[in-house]
């Protein structure tokens, strides 16, 4: 009976030194992803693993557990308003990529104990890099910039999420929260309404001024080529009177030189004839009259005394 007691008692301890150590292994094994970083870390001693460990089944001293950070890309999406630099508010969409490094990940541990604390620090950080970029742009350049303004957005992301003068080997940051930048994609923005208004008011305006100034323009040319056209035939008026005028004058010229002409001819002859046929002055008036009597047989004359119609006596 006695040693029947002993085999059962013994037969005991046997099971419970065995699931003992099973349970040992089995708090002493941890298994981490390909897509994940995990630190070692000893629930019992409160004690941190000074490296990460990657992608692999591991064991350790019993009961401790690994704290695990994603090793790939983090896609955060986010929608707010931020205050531009003057003052007026814009909705935005943006997407951003960020990453843990393996040199990093004990420190952000240390300082933020776990992946979702910290992934809500980072998520913070790029809010706060996106709100000041906003505030370094006007609202028009949210029209007419938005590549320069997601570039700048990505800029201080870095500079939020790495700190400044961070490199890839660096242990830790200075101000930043232990995330690397991937990058950043300003995927929307809305502007004010009443910005909005104001603009297309302003461009209505600006196009009425643009379309009365090509109006003037329009009429100044049209009254310049009916001014030019009158000038013209002002011109045309102008050259053709004068030209009249000159034909009138050259002809009346030319019938005074004709007649002076004439006058001339007839004096010669009638010097002529008083010279040979040694007349004097009655006689050429004699000669004369029997010229224009033998010209015009038939003509009368009446006339009154004293008048002397005949100088036949003269020649």
């Amino acid at each position: 009976m006695a040693a029947d007691t002993t085999l059962m008692v013994g037969g005991g301890l046997c099971v419970c030194i065995t699931i003992v150590a099973i349970s040992l292994i089995a708090t002493s094994l941890h298994k981490l992803e390909s897509t994940e970083y995990g630190v070692e870390y000893d629930v019992y001693r409160k004690k941190l693993d000074d490296a990460a460990k990657s992608g692999g089944l591991f064991s350790g001293p019993p009961g401790f557990e690994f704290i695990k950070f994603p090793s790939t890309f983090i896609t955060v999406d986010q929608d707010g308003t931020c205050v531009s630099s003057d003052g007026l508010r814009v909705n935005y969409a943006v997407t951003f990529q960020y990453q843990m490094i393996e040199e990093w990940i004990v420190p952000a541990i240390i300082k933020y104990r776990k992946f979702d604390k910290w992934a809500k620090i980072v998520e913070a950080a790029g809010s706060s890099a996106v709100q000041h970029t906003c505030s370094e742009f006007g609202i028009t350049n949210f029209q007419n910039k938005r590549g320069i303004i997601q570039e700048s957005m990505e800029n201080n992301l870095r500079i939020k999420l790495e700190g400044s003068n961070s490199t890839a080997s660096d242990s830790a940051t200075d101000a930043g929260v232990y995330a690397r930048a991937i990058s950043l994609q300003l995927k929307d923005v809305k502007l004010p309404t009443d910005y909005l208004n104001a603009v297309a008011s302003k461009q209505s305006a600006q196009e009425g001024i643009l379309l009365a100034q090509n109006q003037r323009i329009q009429e100044v040319t049209k009254a310049n080529t009916e001014l030019l056209a009158a000038n013209e035939e002002a011109q045309r008026i102008t050259d053709t009177a004068f030209n009249e005028a000159n034909v009138t004058v050259t002809q009346a010229r030319l019938k005074a030189e004709e007649i002076a002409f004439a006058f001339q001819t007839e004096a010669n002859i009638i010097v002529n004839v008083k010279q040979y046929l040694n007349l004097t002055t009655d006689g050429v008036l004699s000669y004369m009259a029997n010229q224009l009597y033998a010209q015009a047989p038939n003509v009368k004359v009446s006339t009154a005394e004293p008048a002397k119609l005949s100088r036949k006596d003269e020649l």
